[in-house]
């Protein structure tokens, strides 16, 4: 498998996501996955908010006093969640379409001053739509997925999250394999969206790097033209393994 970083100079928002990355030069092959940052979609779709039109509700104050935030991050986040599990100073720990993530995953980082980037409106219609779009004008047949970068519990450090697919299974399940020893596997899937996020997440980097695509090649996925959704990638928090002894929504 190949992994190849494609360097795109700073854009404003509302810029041709299609016409920006073929416009990179790059030799893009059948069947390669193009792996993008969920804030580079967004910014070309202006999914953005301008902090100073948040007014914060009076829940909004409330949890900003309790955890020690900004009331206007705390009324995003209310607003981009579906509830809240808890939270730390400095965050709510939120849940939205099935993913947990701090502050419903919007911060300020790499974000045009006093404004927050939200995550595309529907990341796996704006996957399945650029996916087209090479199909049509290039005549290659790739996959999509987008990325944002997530802490994981008890570890240090960011790793890659899949928030939109297209062309490929994001999950394969390996119930009734065989492990080296002949047991069956029993529960196990994997997350095939989600490494290659994380591929693609090592190789973007977290700061000023201007590496919001890569490419990976030679990767082994099972292909689908079926309409993909976060529910093909969650579970509910009631038989999460970490979640489902938390009291949620309860904060």
């Amino acid at each position: 498998m190949q992994v190849f970083p494609i360097k795109i100079a700073k854009r404003s928002v509302g810029f041709d996501l299609f016409r920006t990355i073929v416009d990179s030069e790059f030799d893009f092959q059948e069947d390669d996955i193009i792996v993008m940052s969920s804030k580079f979609v967004s910014v070309s779709e202006g999914s953005l908010i301008d902090l100073k039109n948040v007014k914060p509700t009076k829940r909004a104050k409330s949890l900003a006093s309790k955890f020690k935030m900004d009331e206007k991050i705390a009324q995003i986040a209310l607003k981009e969640s579906d509830y809240i599990v808890s939270g730390i100073p400095g965050f709510l720990l939120t849940i939205n379409d099935g993913m947990i993530a701090p502050n419903a995953g919007i911060d300020k980082s790499n974000s045009p001053p006093g404004k927050i980037i939200l995550y595309p409106e529907d990341s796996f219609k704006s996957a399945k739509r650029l996916r087209k779009k090479f199909l049509e004008n290039l005549g290659i047949s790739v996959g999509i997925v987008i990325s944002d970068s997530r802490l994981m519990p008890t570890r240090i450090g960011c790793t890659g999250i899949a928030v939109g697919v297209s062309g490929f299974e994001p999950v394969e399940d390996e119930r009734g394999k065989k492990d080296l020893y002949g047991k069956k596997l029993m529960v196990t899937f994997k997350a095939t969206a989600d490494s290659l996020a994380t591929s693609g997440v090592l190789l973007m980097g977290e700061s000023n790097e201007s590496t919001p695509i890569v490419v990976v090649r030679g990767a082994k996925v099972h292909k689908t033209n079926r309409i993909l959704s976060m529910k093909d990638m969650t579970v509910k928090p009631k038989i999460d393994i970490y979640l489902r002894n938390m009291n949620r929504g309860l904060i």
